[in-house]
């Protein structure tokens, strides 16, 4: 038997006025279950496993397989007849985080202050017993705010029956004061052997998902509080159980008002490896929401191969419907509160009955509210395999779901609880990773009845530590890619990998999860322009706990790259000072008249055996009318000549404003979508979200100006001047518009993306010369361009000049006066003959020279 659906606590009656939007900023915090088989991350916003970046729900841990795309809670019910709602599909999200007072108010201060997801395990637990360390989260754990905790009063490490757990409410001594008493043998509840807490309200902004109303307003929100728990249960002896997650949201009417007829549950959205191909259907005797592939091969880089897995989303505490709204259509996806509702309470999003048949709208079948409902495995009648008792099929493509609980009347202070298990299953087929879930199921509702699914689980022993091989201490490593390897560690299912930018490092720059005793790394992934040594180590993991780590290695590769990417024009002109767009975080507000916003992004640093050529030089990608185009770009993959919207230039060293030192280039570009030309091809859903990537070639003739460029424009064959010279593998334009629709093809014509890499090659300051200034010369030798970076202490008269091995002049930089601080100046060095030269820096009755 299931447990009852409803568990009702009864807190002090609630008495103040209807809440209202209290002006706090969505949260930002982030934590992960991370110490068995899965990888989730969990967020403060309503949303798990995605909130705008990669998918974060990994199985097996660190694998780069992902078995959930997203899940997101929806809570709908009535407060003085009228329908309120707190939830979203993919955001705009309706949870803020913190709790909220008795009568359903909140702050922005009290939101930004608890804006955190705390995680403890009973690792954390046993090591503060055994040593009294102690992590931040163990030590801060929120129990004025009702995290549960426990009075350890025989000190065994353990909860046991006479040790109560305590969960602080509005009105009880200590809320919203009190700290764990971890001296005086307090401790938190921990569920399994990893357990998150976060509480969080759907007061603390507007409803922009579910209450737009037409006139722009927001509808109120409903007054509840949300307090989360999610944990790993992760014990050796459940390996059935290693690669699932478990979740309870307990859901308070803080309003002052009765909320009625509510309904709770999670929007999921499943890729299960490869999205495309997956099939979905209920259980309502385990009540629970499967998803399966529709063949025995899960294909594609993304995919989990054959045999591929099954994922069930299981409503321990039981269910009321569940059900798999499509893409579009009448039975698309929910977009107001209205449809959310409707689908929490089994029916389509127009309000039409679910019934047995075909799609399940629309036949003369049953009424229900458990959607694809027959046997997965014997393809029975009504399944996504069999919708109409004669074997027909859907053709499987990428499913959502949605599975509920309630209805609950909650008067104020009274709670609805929601327990829940993602479960994770392979078989040796398709159809037997269903048979293999079932299992699973049947074991977490038997632990979760008993009681023992919320217990407490210590880790298992730690591996050894491995012994690093290759390569050496302090070796300097080049090419594309490097490997690291070490010896294999008995009983080791995986190890991981960490590169730090340094020996004091705490974070890592890079890790990899491998299971073979090592790992292959591409160096073009580790930061550019890094002349001082990186450090790495090994750690072997079995059944999620880590070994120590190894001692560490040190390595040296240097990569140069674009150190700031900005928009230098629009279509209204030049920018001053060119915005940076480095990441979508850092663009602030539109680059473009339509109100859309480019961004530009090199996908590695440069490239190349003309290296020396490349850097440290600074590039324009100019975006031209199509219309106008007269200038040419090759596709990379045979050679291809298509009229080019856009011109390439190096435009020299630290000169971005004069143009007498640019140099045209050659573009080339990666045809995505086959059709000739370089354009922005669309997803699946229709949106053109950014153009194909692009490289440039020097042309032979890197005299400034266009001549080298028409040279090779004008000779028509489909050949490169010269492989040896890409200069940059790949660079991408990318469109963030959070208006769909109004966002062009391409970037507006007149934009300007503009490429540094001569900064970070020039730090002036870090050159060992006498007061009053500094000289550098970059790069050393140079071929055709180089830089001198000079800084002045003071104001000063300065005269830069290059002379040959005679003493002789030849070429003269600056003459003038100049201001205190730093200055680069631009050197044509194909304007010289080969030899040595020296660079003569005169400034405040002082000298100093460099030899080039």
């Amino acid at each position: 038997m299931r447990r009852s659906l409803l568990a009702l606590a009864f807190l002090a009656p609630l008495a103040t006025a209807q809440p209202a939007p209290a002006g706090c900023e969505i949260g930002q915090a982030e934590a992960y279950l991370d110490v068995a088989g899965v990888r989730a991350a969990l967020y403060n916003i309503g949303g798990l496993f995605w909130r705008g970046g990669p998918a974060q729900y990994e199985v097996p841990n660190r694998s780069g397989l992902v078995a959930v795309f997203s899940a997101s809670l929806m809570v709908g019910g009535f407060v003085d007849g009228e329908l309120r709602f707190a939830g979203s599909t993919y955001g705009p999200w309706e949870f803020w985080p913190g709790p909220l007072d008795p009568g359903g108010s909140t702050t922005a201060e009290r939101c930004a202050a608890l804006d955190r997801v705390w995680v403890v395990r009973t690792a954390d637990l046993e090591a503060y017993d055994a040593t009294g360390a102690s992590t931040a989260d163990l030590r801060e754990w929120p129990v004025a705010w009702g995290a549960p905790f426990y009075t350890d009063a025989d000190g065994d490490g353990r909860q046991g029956p006479s040790e109560p757990t305590v969960s602080l409410d509005p009105g009880d001594a200590g809320y919203g004061t009190r700290a764990l008493g971890l001296e005086a043998g307090e401790r938190p509840v921990v569920f399994g052997r990893q357990m998150a807490w976060w509480v969080m309200n759907d007061v603390g902004g507007p409803h922009r998902w579910s209450g737009r109303k037409d006139d722009g307003s927001t509808s109120d929100p409903l007054g509840i509080e949300v307090r989360a728990t999610a944990w790993v249960q992760g014990a050796p002896d459940e390996p059935g159980l290693y690669e699932s997650t478990f979740y309870r949201y307990e859901i308070v009417n803080r309003n002052a008002a009765p909320i009625e007829a509510l309904h709770a549950g999670l929007y999921v959205d499943s890729d299960l490896g490869n999205f495309s191909d997956d099939r979905v259907g209920t259980d309502s005797t385990r009540q629970m929401l499967v998803f399966y592939n529709g063949d025995d091969l899960d294909e594609g880089g993304g995919g989990y191969g054959s045999p591929p897995p099954a994922l069930g989303i299981d409503m321990l505490s039981g269910a009321y419907a569940a059900l798999p709204p499509y893409k579009n259509g009448i039975w698309g996806e929910p977009g107001s509160a209205v449809e959310g509702y409707r689908y929490l309470r089994g029916f389509w999003r127009n309000g039409d009955t679910l019934r047995v048949g075909r799609f399940g709208y629309d036949t003369d079948g049953p009424r229900t509210r458990w959607g694809f409902s027959g046997d997965v495995v014997t393809q029975s009648y009504w399944s996504q395999e069999n919708y109409d008792g004669q074997g027909s099929s859907f053709v499987p493509s990428d499913k959502r779901g949605m599975i509920s609980a309630g209805p609950a009347d909650l008067a104020p202070g009274e709670r609805l609880t929601v327990d829940l298990a993602f479960l994770f299953a392979r078989g040796a087929d398709r159809l037997d990773s269903v048979v293999e879930l079932r299992r699973v199921s049947d074991r977490a509702q038997a632990l979760y009845e008993s009681g023992a699914l919320l217990e407490a689980v210590s880790d298992p022993p730690a591996p050894a530590a491995p012994t690093l091989i290759a390569p050496a201490d302090g070796a300097g490593l080049d090419g594309d890619e490097a490997t690291f390897s070490w010896e294999a560690v008995p009983g080791a299912e995986r190890y991981e990998l960490e590169i730090f930018a340094g020996e004091d490092s705490e974070t890592p720059i890079r890790s990899e999860y491998v299971e073979a005793p090592n790992a292959t790394v591409r160096l073009e992934w580790l930061p550019i322009n890094r002349r001082a040594p990186f450090v790495w180590r090994v750690r072997a993991f079995r059944l999620g706990v880590g070994s120590p780590l190894t001692e560490s290695r040190s390595f040296t590769s240097f990569r140069p790259g674009f150190d700031r990417i900005s928009v230098a024009a629009n279509a209204d002109g030049p920018l001053a000072p060119p915005r940076t767009v480095q990441s979508f975080r850092d663009a602030q507000e539109p680059n473009q008249r339509n109100g859309s916003l480019w961004l530009a992004v090199s996908e590695s640093g440069l490239r190349g055996a003309a290296l020396s050529r490349a850097y440290p030089h600074d590039y324009e990608v100019r975006f031209q009318p199509v219309t106008e185009a007269q200038g040419t770009m090759i596709r990379a993959s045979d050679g291809l000549r298509v009229r080019a919207p856009i011109e390439v230039w190096d435009i020299g060293i630290g000169t971005p404003d004069d143009p007498a030192d640019d140099v045209r280039l050659i573009p080339v570009f990666e045809d995505l979508d086959g059709d000739g030309q370089f354009s922005t091809p669309a997803d699946e859903y229709g949106n053109a979200e950014r153009t194909e990537p692009i490289a440039w070639y020097l042309p032979l003739d890197t005299t400034p100006g266009e001549a080298g460029y028409q040279a090779w424009a004008e000779i028509g064959d489909r050949s490169l001047p010269d492989s040896s010279r890409l200069l940059v593998p790949e660079v991408g334009f990318y469109r963030y518009d959070e208006r769909s629709g109004t966002a062009p093809s391409r970037p507006e014509p007149g934009t300007v993306f503009r490429f540094e890499s001569s900064s970070q090659a020039l730090p002036v300051g870090d050159v060992e010369a006498p007061a009053p200034f500094a000289l550098v010369v970059r790069p050393n030798p140079a071929s055709t361009r180089s830089m001198v970076g000079i800084a002045l202490e003071a104001p000063s008269a300065v005269r830069l000049t290059v002379v040959d091995a005679l003493g002789r002049e030849a070429l003269v930089l600056v003459d003038g006066e100049r201001e205190a601080g730093e200055h680069r100046v631009g050197l044509d060095a194909s304007r010289l003959a080969v030899g040595v030269y020296v660079v003569v820096l005169e400034a405040g009755g002082e000298r100093a020279a460099r030899t080039m």
